[in-house]
């Protein structure tokens, strides 16, 4: 057991080093360039639709384009909020902040384009639902897609950076480790080399879609799951006394009520609730801000000095400033991860880029917004430096109980509690959703897939709602590292489809502004 807690820690460390960094914010910075910084000069026409005509139904699909927003916002808007800002602020200082709002600006132009080939290359379930995600696009994308000689050989490079940085790392080993390591090497140098042909691309999209819809189905039982209801056990516990087994059971029984709806009712709950819990946390935040508003100023110019000095860090190490920003950064967000395509899928829309318009606002809420509340709210009350051993959500309720004393703790924990049952829907369909392309893939047979499909759905549901409890009631340290590792590792085929695929984000972009300018 011991070995495989080593493997999983040190794959963790792998996956979130700088490869991943150049990756998520390289494609990022890409496509912001290929769709010429579409999410600073179309923000105010996506937000205008969203309000208005976003919360029609119009064309096909299952759920509203303002509701696919909301069930995504669900699903970001989590204890990443509270927790992991808290947690990067920990390790790399209020610096971190800062890459967290880069990590979003240069997110909301990738999520702008996972939403667009998300509704492009979505199909229907037996029932008549929506399905479409990464692995849809990696599929159905790979093998349309022609002449992407240039992005093609983008994605090759990093995946050979990839190859050669665990190789690196792996001399480092002993035993099965160092033989592990360099199988992932390899196949990271496999990949890399295979991109470089293009009549290798629906091979290499199949596998890729295998692969995420794996990451993800496990994914799905631990950021969005076990992780989740945890930290709603703890903090209930600290703030009211309710021991942690009756926490975990409220949840799994409230979850099932909805989920078993699917994605229509999770849109509508998700509809009424994120609103309603993100004006309460403004709020809160907010009262933390008028307390100390005369701090406010040299916060913030603390967070944008720390950014590029690493000062806030032992040794000054910029690069754990960076890591962290970045990586709480994708953990709260979620832009680039590919999740958010799933629900986006869902909207009833008359053009991939019309939902993509409304996708990119995804981390300018969760990350521009709500993480600000709580990373500002940190470090203006200097609760990073006045209780350093304290880290996540224990150390962002220490900040607000410097305004509100132990009200500010019951503060916190509410937030915690409605973030993260938000967060626990969304990902029981994103989850659900994955398990059905994998079982889809499995059967190979549309027949047997459909007869199938009621009891895997109800099959799945009912286990989702019982590793709600066990999470609740068990101690996670090793989840949370085996949690980062999988959004690394969801983060990589879906990351490679978007840089392979920009050209059809890009046509699919040019033909809607001629027509929505």
């Amino acid at each position: 057991m011991g070995g495989i807690v080593d493997f999983i820690n040190w794959l963790d460390g792998e996956v979130w080093g700088p490869p991943i960094i150049v990756l998520l914010i390289g494609t990022g910075l890409l496509l912001t360039i290929v769709l010429g910084g579409i999410q600073f000069r179309r923000l105010g026409w996506a937000i205008k639709f969203t309000l208005s005509e976003g919360r029609k139904k119009t064309g096909e699909g299952d759920i509203t384009p303002f509701q696919a927003l909301m069930a995504t916002i669900s699903g970001t808007v989590g204890i990443g909020n509270i927790a992991g800002v808290a947690t990067a602020i920990h390790y790399g200082g209020p610096g971190a902040l800062f890459w967290m709002w880069v990590t979003a600006l240069v997110g909301m132009a990738t999520r702008y384009s996972e939403g667009l080939l998300g509704v492009a290359f979505r199909g229907k379930l037996p029932d008549g639902t929506m399905i479409g995600g990464t692995f849809n696009f990696l599929e159905k994308g790979f093998a349309e897609v022609k002449g992407t000689g240039i992005s093609r050989a983008i994605a090759a490079i990093l995946m050979l950076l990839f190859a050669a940085f665990i190789a690196r790392d792996g001399l480092g080993l002993a035993g099965g480790l160092k033989v592990l390591a360099f199988i992932i090497a390899i196949l990271f140098a496999i990949l890399g080399l295979a991109l470089l042909q293009e009549s290798k691309l629906p091979v290499i999209g199949k596998i890729l879609a295998v692969l995420f819809a794996l990451f993800a189905a496990i994914a799905a039982f631990g950021i969005g799951n076990m992780t989740q209801s945890n930290s709603v056990a703890d903090a209930i516990e600290t703030a009211f006394g309710i021991p942690a087994w009756v926490t975990g059971l409220a949840l799994a029984i409230l979850t099932f009520i909805v989920v078993i709806g699917g994605i229509k009712r999770i849109g509508e709950v998700a509809e009424a609730l994120v609103p309603f819990m993100a004006i309460v946390y403004f709020l809160f935040a907010i009262g933390v801000w008028i307390k100390f508003a005369g701090q406010i100023p040299s916060a913030i110019a603390m967070i944008i000095k720390d950014a590029f000095t690493g000062r806030a860090v032992a040794g000054g190490a910029i690069g754990q400033v960076i890591i962290w920003g970045v990586k709480r950064g994708l953990f709260s967000n979620e832009a680039g991860l590919g999740t958010a395509t799933l629900a986006h899928a869902a909207a009833k829309t008359d053009h991939p880029a019309r939902q993509a318009h409304v996708a990119m606002l995804g981390p300018f809420i969760d990350t521009l917004i709500i993480c600000s509340l709580t990373g500002i709210s940190i470090v203006v009350t200097g609760a990073y430096t006045k209780y350093p051993d304290l880290n996540g959500a224990p150390l962002t309720q220490a900040a607000f109980a410097e305004a509100f004393g132990h009200l500010g703790e019951i503060m916190v924990a509410i937030g915690i509690i409605l973030f993260a049952y938000s967060t626990i829907l969304a990902w029981s369909f994103y989850g659900r959703q994955n398990i059905m392309y994998l079982a889809k893939w499995i059967t190979r047979d549309p027949e047997k897939f459909a007869r199938l499909y009621p009891k895997l759905h109800l099959v799945y549901n009912l286990l989702f709602v019982v590793f709600i409890y066990i999470g609740a009631v068990t101690k996670l340290e090793t989840v949370w590292n085996f949690s980062d590792m999988m959004n690394g590792l969801m983060a990589i085929p879906n990351l490679v489809g978007l840089i392979v695929l920009y050209p059809i984000i890009k046509q699919y972009t040019k033909d809607f502004l001629a027509k929505n300018p």
